[in-house]
């Protein structure tokens, strides 16, 4: 079935209840959305690169969206978990394509350098790559599928890359010659994993307790220190720590429950992301940090300023 922007499927909603559809329109493109961008309010100054920022809705309909990363290309890939689709998306125009239909579940999504994307096959219990020329490579294959896939992975600029393995506990490396070994083990709960932009960090969410974990990367590769970097403290039970995002000042995107946590480098929280009856499961920037793209278990959504 053909995906609904949210404007497609506002029409639809405002039809069946009955005219005049203008006015419902009106009321749509009015009307404030109940997802902002919300500083914290505990005397500290707001985060002024996004104060005027606001979230937009632009895709409906999804069957738990995930792992979205920024292409060199100026698109979006995100996949859609429980419809073993990976979409590639035009946020210029609205174009959705669907570029691999049977993704074996594919969860958390890297590009490497060479543009070729890696994908986390929770179902498959593999992780994946789409080569240049359209094959399926397998980079990881767990031995033993009965006990679940990969969930996040993350891509560094010397060609390696780092992914989760709830399962096992354990965060394996793939090399720059795709040979494989476990990095860091004995980890509980693990789920989202990203770089800090200097690569001397490896964040790691555990989902449960809904903490993020920091690992130094020693210069010769190996893990290094490791202490919990932050705690997210909210009502709820139904959704845990998730994917991350981290931007050129290094704050640290955190998807949780109906939002994200934004932390400063040292672990402060200095802001929020609210999206109100969603539940978010990941988010990325576009390569100019005027978007972010965020994942929920509905939809796919925007936040940034305005583009009227």
């Amino acid at each position: 079935m053909m995906k609904m922007s949210f404007y497609q499927s506002s029409l639809g909603w405002i039809a069946m209840r009955g005219g005049p559809w203008w006015q419902w329109v009106i009321m749509f493109l009015v009307t404030p959305l109940s997802h902002s961008v919300v500083p914290v309010a505990k005397g500290e100054e707001p985060i002024s690169r996004y104060a005027e920022w606001e979230v937009y809705p632009l895709i409906s309909d999804l069957k738990t969206a995930e792992g979205p990363v920024w292409s060199d290309r100026g698109t979006l890939f995100f996949t859609e978990i429980f419809a073993g689709i990976v979409h590639e998306y035009w946020p210029e125009t609205g174009k959705l394509k669907a570029i691999r239909t049977d993704s074996g579940g594919s969860n958390g999504l890297a590009l490497d350098q060479r543009g070729r994307l890696l994908m986390c096959e929770m179902q498959g219990s593999r992780v994946s790559r789409l080569e240049e020329d359209h094959r399926i490579a397998t980079l990881w294959q767990n031995p033993d599928p009965g006990r679940g896939g990969p969930n996040d992975i993350v891509v560094a600029r010397d060609g390696s890359a780092f992914f989760t393995m709830p399962r096992h506990r354990t965060v394996y490396r793939i090399a720059n010659d795709d040979s494989v070994e476990p990095w860091l083990t004995d980890l509980g709960g693990i789920n989202g994993v990203i770089l800090s932009r200097d690569e001397k960090t490896l964040f790691i969410t555990e989902y449960k307790a809904r903490e993020v974990y920091a690992v130094a990367i020693d210069p010769s590769g190996d893990p290094g220190e490791r202490g919990l970097f932050a705690k997210i403290v909210t009502e709820g039970t139904e959704h845990g720590a998730d994917g991350m995002a981290v931007d050129t000042d290094g704050n640290l995107f955190v998807c949780c429950l109906d939002g994200i946590w934004i932390y400063d480098s040292d672990g402060k929280e200095i802001g929020q992301i609210l999206l109100r009856g969603e539940r978010v499961t990941n988010c990325a920037f576009d390569d100019s940090e005027s978007s972010l793209y965020i994942t929920t278990q509905q939809g796919l959504f925007r936040a940034g300023e305005s583009r009227n």
